[in-house]
């Protein structure tokens, strides 16, 4: 009898056993491992750096750092906004080190370096990069758009409501590089759609540190309003001194790639009344407004910046997507990312279209005055809600190969 026992539960041990491999062996490594590749010590740390990691870790945390009784990892590296860089860190990730995805980049030209290697090895990459490429003609399968695209940013700042009564001529000051360009081609596009005029435009060298020649022509251009087609310091320099020549509140300043941190480090005083499209609000609900404390708490004290409250969006995302799926695999992965329904501290309303752009609610808002800010990333007043789909470029105009016209 005991002997018959006894074979019974070597059974039932290797059949645990064998069940337990099974699962195992759904998730590569036994470890389901996401890369955070950010620029971690130049210009853009603030913007995503550590704090994209510190995110992406909270995230992990909500599944207990395991998903499917599988370990959750989070690696990071620093690009440096170099292609070649990114594209060899990816390269050494995918190959030897066993990351399953990599989230937040935050450089155009290191996500469509990255985004190529992810689909010849069957890997994700969730970008928090701008460039309306990746969801145009360099779209993939394994790549989603997650944090906005240029188009959204610049073709919804300007409604016709407001050209129609009266803020109808722009002049344009652009960055000279891709940024500069996207959003000069978006904008103007825009504009002469709902019956506006583009009445100038000048492009100036990254980091410049004197705007007046360019602020003098647009306020010499008769132009009602300027867009700001740069960002970072650019956008902040361009700023003051045009409060400090008196054109502004007489122009309107507009801004294609105004974030948080831009905000942050000008101070509400310089930026009051410059409008934009903001693709996070902190305080939108007590959902985000919870997380958001939770990550200053974390974070030194500082506000989470667009980059990584969607870095939070894309990982968390990620992790349901591969719980639900019960493996790592890249195409089981994206299947249950684009079929699912995205409400979360950063995004309201979001989906992944078929060109892999996450489309979510975006909102037209103009810088408080000081007085009105009720404390840290407290900075917009919301003119407008814009449905995702409205602000994105309709898919039957999308040039992604994916896209079934």
């Amino acid at each position: 009898m005991n002997r018959f026992y006894g074979f019974f539960l070597i059974i039932a041990l290797a059949i645990s056993a064998s069940a337990s491999r099974a699962e195992g062996t759904a998730y590569s490594d036994n470890v389901i491992r996401i890369g955070i590749m950010n620029d971690r010590s130049g210009p853009y740390a603030d913007l995503s750096g550590e704090g994209s990691a510190i995110a992406a870790r909270m995230a992990a945390e909500e599944f207990g750092n395991k998903v499917n009784g599988t370990p959750v990892e989070v690696v990071t590296a620093d690009h440096r906004n170099k292609p070649d860089i990114g594209a060899a860190i990816a390269r050494k990730w995918f190959d030897a080190d066993g990351v399953d995805v990599i989230v937040d980049i935050a450089n155009s030209a290191v996500s469509l370096a990255v985004s190529g290697l992810a689909k010849d090895r069957r890997k994700l990459v969730l970008h928090n990069s701008a460039s309306s490429e990746l969801t145009g003609k360099a779209c993939n399968p394994h790549s989603v758009q997650w944090q906005y695209s240029v188009y959204a940013a610049a073709s919804n700042v300007v409604t016709k409501q407001m050209i129609d009564s009266g803020m109808n001529t722009f002049f344009i000051i652009a960055v000279d590089y891709a940024l500069g360009e996207s959003i000069t081609k978006d904008f103007k596009a825009a504009v002469t759609r709902a019956g506006g005029k583009i009445v100038g435009e000048v492009r100036h060298p990254l980091n410049t540190t004197d705007f007046s020649s360019y602020l003098l022509q647009a306020q010499a251009s008769g132009a009602k309003a300027v867009m700001l087609a740069n960002a970072g310091s650019d956008l902040v320099t361009a700023a003051t001194q045009a409060q400090e020549f008196g054109l502004t509140p007489k122009l309107q300043l507009l801004a294609g790639a105004l974030t948080k941190d831009v905000v942050r480090s000008a101070g509400l005083k310089v930026m009051e009344g410059m409008q934009t499209m903001s693709w996070y609000e902190m305080y939108r609900d007590d959902g985000s407004k919870a997380w958001a404390k939770k990550f200053v708490e974390r974070n030194k004290g500082k506000a989470p910046t667009e980059l990584q409250a969607s870095t939070y969006s894309a990982v968390r995302s990620y992790l349901k997507a591969v719980q639900d799926a019960h493996t790592d695999d890249a195409d089981a992965a994206m299947a249950k990312l684009k079929g699912m329904s995205i409400n979360d501290a950063f995004a309201a309303n979001g989906h992944v279209r078929p060109d892999g752009l996450m489309s979510h609610d975006m909102y037209l808002v103009r810088i408080k005055a000081p007085s009105q800010s009720v404390g840290e990333g407290d900075y917009s007043n919301v003119l407008k809600t814009v449905k995702g789909d409205d602000a994105n470029i309709p898919l039957s105009q999308s040039e992604c190969p994916l896209v079934k016209k």
